[in-house]
């Protein structure tokens, strides 16, 4: 069987490009440091015009559930302010089977400009 891993933030090892990346829960556990690798990262990887979709946490998710951290909206602007048109950011739900009200999320669409 093949099987392929890599580090998010060292995207551009693969020697590749995307014209669409998806990223359900993966934007939110970076911070600092680790977050603007994997922006760097995406920014090397993604095409010109090319779409990035993220799904992560919010700040409006309550209580302890989820990761320590979650994200602002002036976050997510801030980390895609270089070299990505942010198209629409909206609140969002992750569905989950252990609680029917789901996790609160945001929903965002970019392309990199």
């Amino acid at each position: 069987m093949w099987s392929l891993r890599q580090d998010a933030r060292r995207l551009g090892e693969l020697g590749e490009s995307f014209d669409t990346v998806l990223d359900c829960g993966l934007f939110h556990i970076f911070d600092g440091h680790d977050r603007a690798a994997y922006v760097d990262a995406l920014r090397s990887v993604v095409s010109q015009g090319g779409r990035y979709f993220m799904l992560g946490f919010s700040d409006r998710q309550q209580g302890e559930w989820g990761p320590v951290h979650k994200l602002t909206r002036a976050e997510i602007e801030a980390a895609f302010a270089d070299g990505w048109r942010l198209d629409s950011i909206e609140p969002s739900t992750i569905e989950i089977t252990t609680d029917p009200d789901g996790i609160r999320a945001w929903l965002v669409a970019l392309t990199r400009t």
